[in-house]
């Protein structure tokens, strides 16, 4: 009976150890096996044990290389007129500045936006007051969500005239606004022959231009802030009220802005 197994499976004599096909156990119980390979590294190694690795998480897995600064915000890179805006929306207020790429003007490239815009140099500002940013920020790019924005405003002069661009009749309507915590008084400008109710209902442009317009807000009295030119979401509009002549009292001519 040397040399041969016993009831428990003991090694005959004349045995050599089974091996497994991808994991070998010596005598000593030692892997001696391909080695394991860490999940975090393309490049192979051995594992520092059963623990998670370095980098690696279970669920969403290994992290990567980060992406440099530059390269991120190489993505927003727009070329063209870079404009200087104040942003409203239902309980925040930006500046910032927007790169209008081959569009020359602001109502021509909101209204091409869709999603999430990026909006350069900016910071959120105190309701009512742009030249006064918390002290604890510093300028970035902030990505918003377009459907958020009541308003728009240009801080710049409105632009002259361009040569060669189509001239429509237009005429100028005064209105006041009610939206999601502010409200709007200015002129909205409307094809001659058209109706306010037309102008409104129609799904484009998305946001409208409006003249010479003053903002305030509803739950802040002391809130209140002029600007040439701005464009509002008409998704955001509460209640429009037209306080001008009767719709032949002025007409105008008035440069076609791009939808």
């Amino acid at each position: 009976m040397a040399g041969r197994t016993g009831f428990f499976g003991g090694l005959r004599g004349n045995d050599t150890p089974e091996r497994d096909a991808d994991t070998e156990f010596g005598l000593d119980g030692l892997i001696v096996g391909p080695p394991l390979v860490r999940l975090d590294n393309p490049n192979g190694g051995r594992s520092d044990g059963f623990g998670a690795a370095s980098g690696f998480d279970p669920i969403w897995g290994t992290l990567g290389a980060a992406i440099p600064e530059a390269l991120d915000d190489a993505e927003d890179e727009a070329e063209g007129p870079a404009v200087e805006v104040e942003i409203f929306g239902n309980g925040f207020q930006i500046s910032g500045q927007i790169h209008t790429g081959q569009f020359d003007r602001l109502s021509g490239w909101i209204n091409m936006q869709s999603g999430f815009i990026a909006i350069r140099d900016a910071l959120h500002v105190h309701p009512g007051k742009a030249g006064a940013p918390d002290l604890d920020q510093r300028k970035g790019t902030l990505r918003v969500r377009l459907s958020q924005i009541v308003m728009m405003a240009e801080r710049s002069a409105v632009q002259a005239p361009r040569p060669g661009a189509p001239v429509v009749q237009k005429q100028r309507r005064r209105v006041s606004i009610v939206t999601p915590g502010y409200r709007l008084e200015g002129n909205f400008h409307i094809h001659a022959h058209g109706a306010m109710t037309q102008f409104l209902e129609s799904p484009d442009p998305h946001f409208l231009p409006i003249t010479e317009v003053t903002v305030r807000g509803l739950s802040n009295a002391a809130m209140v802030a002029r600007f040439p030119f701005a464009m509002v979401n008409r998704e955001q509009l509460v209640t429009v009220l037209d306080e001008s002549a009767p719709p032949f009292g002025d007409v105008e001519q008035t440069e076609a802005r791009s939808a």
